[in-house]
């Protein structure tokens, strides 16, 4: 080996040394952009079917897992409790209302509102059953009465009518005597008496279409039921004594005077109700106005007229 040989060999070495750093700086570089674009590339996640995988494509996919930087998104199991509640349970209780809302309507058909004109009275032959003298109903004293009629319609052939009315209950002024007492006509007493009655009563009717859908004006409906009443008696009545010189010489009473003198006459009850059986036709006009027409029997006979509307 020379001379310059031999002086060449330290000046190498620093040479090397100077240039290490710089190609220190250069790998670093290169393995970050290595990294970078590792981290762009789209990751694929195994499912349970790529188990078999080779443990290679598996050491790969978990180097790049670890080398992924903080922008990574991290898939976490999610609670279905923990999520907010969409518009789908107002939706499900809007639904349930219209639903509760149609079968309602399934049930109830409409409604309606009637004012009520009622002719009344009870037959003499009746009376006769408990009296052998009294007044009467029909001797050509008009006894009527008024009502309010709330009906409630069914889809089914069939309403309830809820009613508040009034009723003149007058009788004539005359003699009244038991049928017990009849040959006792001294016990006979006159009375005058202004009773009228005050009652509300639920009855049930079902319907029978005769004419449907014939005209655009007019409908005809038979219907029959019944129901219940109570109320009150309002008014009073005066009873006077028959002249006794008059009842013991008389055959019949009817012409007898009666003393000038009076006082209350209190055998009346305070209250009263019976059973009610109907039956009658309604025309239904324009879909809406409504005329009835009906007669039966709650204790008196009656017939009644009536005039209101259906919505």
């Amino acid at each position: 080996m020379s001379i310059r040989s031999i002086l060449s060999i330290p000046l190498i070495a620093s040479a090397f040394l100077l240039a290490a750093p710089a190609f220190a700086q250069q790998s670093d570089d290169v393995q970050n952009a290595d990294v970078s674009q590792s981290s762009t590339r789209p990751r694929i996640i195994l499912t349970d079917e790529d188990d078999d995988a080779s443990p290679a494509v598996r050491d790969d996919e978990g180097q790049a897992a670890d080398n992924a930087d903080n922008n990574d998104v991290a898939l976490l199991p999610v609670d279905p409790e923990a999520m907010p509640q969409t518009d789908d349970s107002s939706n499900i209780a809007v639904a349930s209302t219209v639903d509760d809302d149609s079968n309602s309507e399934k049930i109830i058909k409409g409604h309606g509102l009637q004012l009520g004109l009622t002719f009344l009275g009870v037959p003499d032959s009746i009376i006769d059953n408990w009296f052998a003298y009294h007044g009467s109903m029909w001797d050509g004293t008009a006894n009527m009465g008024f009502s309010l009629d709330y009906i409630l319609r069914f889809t089914a052939p069939c309403e309830m009518r809820f009613s508040l009315s009034w009723i003149n209950a007058k009788t004539g002024d005359d003699f009244w005597l038991t049928n017990d007492h009849k040959e006792q006509l001294h016990l006979a007493d006159f009375i005058r008496q202004d009773y009228s009655i005050v009652a509300i009563e639920v009855a049930a009717y079902h319907i029978i279409p005769i004419v449907q859908n014939a005209s655009a004006l007019t409908e005809l409906d038979f219907y029959y039921g019944g129901g219940l009443w109570g109320g009150i008696i309002l008014g009073g009545a005066e009873k006077y004594a028959i002249r006794s010189s008059c009842a013991y010489s008389a055959g019949d009473i009817k012409d007898c005077p009666h003393e000038p003198t009076s006082s209350d006459f209190t055998e009346m009850p305070w209250g009263i109700g019976f059973a009610t059986i109907a039956l009658g036709f309604k025309f239904t006009l324009v879909d809406i106005l409504t005329i009835r027409a009906e007669g039966g029997f709650k204790g008196y006979f009656f017939g009644q007229l009536g005039m209101g509307v259906e919505f």
